[in-house]
C-alpha cells in the first residue's frame, strides 16, 4: 500500500464515529488521568503529566482492546499539548471522572487544531 492510499486510509478511519464505550473501559472518554513516570519501553512517550481520555483503540477501530488509550496530554498549567497513542491501562491512574469538564477539553482542542 503507497503511502498516499495510507494516509487516506487513516483519515476515513478518522473520521468515523467512535464506537460506544464498553463497559469493560476503566477509563470514560473524558476522564482526567496521570500518566505514570516511568513508561517502560516508550520513553519516547510523554509522562509523569496529566491527560484527558480520548477513547480506547476498540472505540476508535472496534474490536474489544479497552487496554490501550489515546489521550490528550496536559502540559504542568493544564494546557493540552497534543494527543498521543498508546498508553497502556496501566500506566494510568484516574484523577477525575468529571467527564463532562473533559469533554469541554478535548471539544475546545479540536476544533482549536482543525
Amino acid at each position: 500500500m503507497e503511502n498516499i492510499e495510507r494516509k487516506a486510509m487513516a483519515k476515513m478511519l478518522m473520521a468515523q464515529p467512535l464506537k460506544a464505550e464498553l463497559p469493560m473501559q476503566k477509563f470514560k472518554r473524558g476522564s482526567r488521568v496521570r500518566i505514570c513516570e516511568k513508561l517502560l519501553g516508550r520513553g519516547h512517550f510523554p509522562s509523569d503529566l496529566d491527560a484527558i481520555v480520548e477513547y480506547t483503540y476498540a472505540q476508535r477501530y472496534w474490536g474489544d482492546d479497552v487496554d490501550n488509550y489515546s489521550l490528550l496530554v496536559l502540559d504542568n498549567n493544564g494546557c493540552p499539548m497534543g494527543s498521543n497513542s498508546w498508553y497502556f491501562e496501566a500506566d494510568l491512574t484516574l484523577l477525575s471522572d468529571d467527564i463532562n469538564a473533559g469533554l469541554k477539553i478535548i471539544e475546545r482542542y479540536q476544533n482549536d487544531n482543525n
